[in-house]
């Protein structure tokens, strides 16, 4: 072939890969470029550190101690390392927000960051030594950090079984958003944060978990990173703002239960995006039935399905260019309708000390991811006996009391808005202390009344003996008079407040239930399982 019949050639295979390429476009929704192909730059870096060996780190990072039991940072094989057991129940006893430590970013100083970025950074939670105790602590990340006071924050519990996206604006903690999904300890895990003015997306491992607008927010601040035990982080990255489209579901969460009005059948869905193209579109759908999405509030879009059957459900969000094409896609999976949204409140028997098998602690359904426990357990029964997907919230407090509950009781109820039901099992350490049973009555008593209030119903189990009973009969008869103090608070006009399970009998003389004198074991919890579900509906 001579040269002018190749150059010939090449034209025409220009033009066949232009037409193909260029033309059309596609119908959307199976992940096609848009006919323009948009190029969009790599974002900016504002500040990166991988913790090299031998490096100052410390001149570009200054530590906090919250819990007051002396933190401990070092750079150990290119990783931060934070090696001290840090959890404190000081502030959880009065509005149960975690405390522990954290290192905060000060080279770059603050006011050279821009009020939006996008923040990334590796963080794998440690197991303790067999030695210890207590496992499962927080772990997270800080964000729009301005002091010790005034930061956003996103904390991940294996004890408790949460993922919850947090706000402090001086005395005043919030939620956002929460889940029931802690960490697998020795699992690596990537948290990213994107602030873009009063928009907040949060990720892990690339999944969009959180997406929130906030009507209050904080305007600007740097990055910290958080924990309350032993923990490596690396791989700090702040970058400036992504141009690409981005939308992220904000309700109903993947996981959850979405309390369905009482006709149970209209599900509500939410989602946020970050740079809507022009002429772009959302379109969201429930179990791939489809249907445009209305801007309600600027950059958040909104759509009601009817006739949503009781059962787990997928929704998706997809967002699209002006000619159709896809630009992003996020996807919620298990969200919930028809079931019961459950908070388990007390001490540290509610919140599972002494359970030694960690392997029975997630739901099957993958909403509970945990350590420790009843609550999973709980879950799959109610599951399994009512044929509608369930959750149940661990916010149990080891050494609480039911004065202390009071005091925590409407922080409880603030973060748990879309509850329905709460599970009370508290006096062992009022016991412990010699609290008069008509105080401890009067205590829960305003517990129940709260709950009842806030338009949910409540159950109050009868309390352990100690393991023997009679170890400290006047402990046991402070145990046997505050359960009459139950019977009498749920012996009540109305049909909110109700008796539940009598775990005194349940336990009475049942050391092989026992690990120690109060609390349960592995069997005991799942006794305690069985036996809240009974008088559970």
């Amino acid at each position: 072939m001579d040269s002018q019949k190749i150059v010939n050639a090449a034209v025409i295979c220009i033009l066949i890969i232009l037409t193909l390429s260029g033309c059309g476009g596609g119908g959307g929704g199976g992940g096609e470029e848009p006919a323009s192909s948009p190029v969009y730059p790599t974002p900016a870096t504002i500040f990166s550190d991988s913790f090299v060996d031998g490096a100052d780190w410390s001149s570009r990072w200054t530590h906090y101690d919250e819990s007051g039991n002396g933190d401990s940072w070092a750079v150990v094989n290119g990783q931060l390392l934070q090696s001290s057991f840090l959890e404190n129940n000081a502030l959880q006893g009065t509005t149960s927000y975690h405390t522990g430590a954290f290192v905060v970013l000060v080279d770059p100083p603050v006011y050279t960051l821009p009020a939006s970025y996008r923040f990334s950074v590796d963080v794998t939670p440690l197991p303790n030594p067999a030695s210890s105790t207590s496992e499962g602590n927080d772990v997270g990340i800080m964000f729009r950090y301005q002091n010790p006071q005034n930061y956003y924050r996103v904390s991940m519990s294996a004890k408790f079984g949460f993922t919850r996206f947090e706000k402090r604006k001086g005395d005043v903690f919030e939620t956002l958003a929460v889940n029931s999904i802690g960490y697998v300890d020795g699992n690596a895990m990537t948290l990213t944060a994107e602030v873009s003015g009063d928009t907040i997306i949060v990720w892990i491992d690339g999944d969009p978990v959180f997406a929130v607008k906030d009507t209050n927010p904080i305007s600007s601040g740097t990055i910290a990173l958080y924990c309350q035990d032993q923990a490596q982080f690396d791989n700090v990255l702040i970058t400036e703002n992504p141009l690409q489209p981005t939308v992220a579901i904000s309700s109903p969460l993947a996981y959850s239960i979405a309390l369905t009005p009482d006709d149970g059948t209209t599900l509500s869905v939410e989602a946020v995006v970050l740079n809507t193209p022009a002429g772009g579109s959302v379109v969201f759908s429930r179990d791939g039935v489809s249907k445009p999405a209305s801007a309600i509030s600027g950059n958040v879009y909104s759509v009601s399905f009817t006739g949503v059957p009781n059962g787990n459900h997928t929704v998706t969000a997809v967002l699209r260019y002006a000619d159709g094409t896809e630009a992003d896609v996020d996807i919620n999976s298990t969200v919930g309708t028809g079931g019961d949204y459950y908070v388990t409140l007390g001490d540290s028997i509610t919140n599972g000390v002494g359970d030694e098998i960690d392997s029975n602690n997630d739901s099957t359904d993958g909403r509970i991811v945990s350590i420790q426990g009843y609550q999973a357990r709980l879950a799959n029964l109610l599951t399994t006996e009512t044929g509608r997907p369930q959750i149940v919230f661990n916010e149990g407090i080891e050494g609480e009391r039911a004065l202390e509950a009071v005091d925590r009781i409407d922080s409880i109820l603030d973060r748990h808005p879309g509850a329905n039901k709460v599970l009370v099992l508290i006096g062992t350490n009022d016991s412990l202390d010699g609290v008069a049973p008509a105080a401890f009555g009067g205590s829960l008593t305003t517990i129940a009344n709260t709950i009842v209030t806030d338009s949910k119903k409540v159950w109050i189990a009868k309390i352990l003996p100690t393991n023997p009973p009679d170890l400290n009969p006047t402990r046991d008869t402070l145990i046997q008079n505050y359960n009459l103090q139950i019977i009498g608070i749920t012996d009540t006009v109305g049909d909110s407040i109700f008796l539940g399970p009598d775990l005194y009998a349940d336990f009475y003389g049942q050391p092989s239930l026992y690990t120690g004198d109060v609390h349960p074991n592995d069997s005991g919890y799942q006794l305690m399982a069985n036996k809240w579900a009974d008088p559970l509906p």
